[in-house]
């Protein structure tokens, strides 16, 4: 998942962004209210997360610029104190939650996360699509009960289609999800990872949940679309059996 962090630290013992990082999220981190705009003008965020101060004038400015341009994904405010007053007015801004206090990195987080898969509309804690789960929490991937043994990498790209369920995402925005466009690799590096996924959720007797779409990206599906190419293996040889030019199994 990919975070917008808006403000300064609160101080130098301040390690929320190393904390989320380590949790294999991206983050941009700004304290200037129109390239927080910018940036998601640029970038598709799960959530913007923001510190608040006791002048909370700009914060209070971001969020209403941030509702009136359209953005829909969660704002998640985190301040160490703030009057009655100011809380007031950064919730009627249009904050989704407000942390008040100083509650551990871990349940800052999972209150993060829980807004993006309920924006998304996962009510449980998991990420289902067929007979796959995704524990956010966790950071695991289960066919059932049994565990899937991926990397970091393919993680982060089982994650990021299953809250996009249903959704084509292109290999560059699956490449800007997961290096932040830092030291991007060449984009068919995608096409490697998602080639390593699904044979490893197949030998787990997973359902073909990953659909590619020719020219486009890739996606997960609860059940494959009918329009789609599909790879059989006759003997000797290997062919394409076509219905329609526009969906494939990578």
């Amino acid at each position: 998942m990919r975070l917008l962090i808006f403000g300064k630290t609160f101080d130098r013992h301040d390690s929320l962004n190393s904390f989320i990082k380590s949790k294999l999220a991206v983050i941009d981190e700004t304290a200037d209210v129109d390239e927080a705009v910018d940036l998601t003008h640029h970038y598709e965020y799960e959530a913007v997360v923001m510190r608040v101060f006791d002048t909370y004038r700009i914060e209070f400015d971001l969020i209403r610029r941030l509702r009136k341009s359209g953005f829909r994904a969660p704002i998640v405010a985190v301040a160490n104190t703030l009057a009655e007053s100011a809380r007031l007015h950064i919730l009627e801004a249009g904050v989704d939650d407000l942390i008040v206090g100083a509650p551990s990195y871990e349940e800052t987080f999972l209150r993060i996360q829980n807004h993006i898969r309920r924006n998304r509309g996962f009510q449980d804690s998991s990420l289902s699509v067929g007979n796959i789960e995704v524990n956010m929490n966790a950071k695991k991937v289960f066919v059932g009960a049994r565990e899937v043994a991926v990397t970091k990498k393919e993680y982060q790209i089982i994650e990021l289609l299953a809250l996009r369920k249903g959704c084509v995402l292109s290999k560059e925005a699956i490449l800007d999800h997961l290096y932040g466009g830092l030291d991007e690799p060449n984009a068919k590096i995608i096409d490697v990872f998602i080639c390593k996924i699904r044979k490893k959720l197949l030998a787990a007797d997973g359902q073909d949940v990953l659909v590619t779409n020719w020219g486009r990206g890739y996606m997960m599906a609860d059940q494959r679309p009918q329009n789609m190419v599909q790879t059989v293996t006759a003997p000797g040889i290997q062919a394409r059996i076509k219905t329609t030019a526009s969906l494939a199994v990578a």
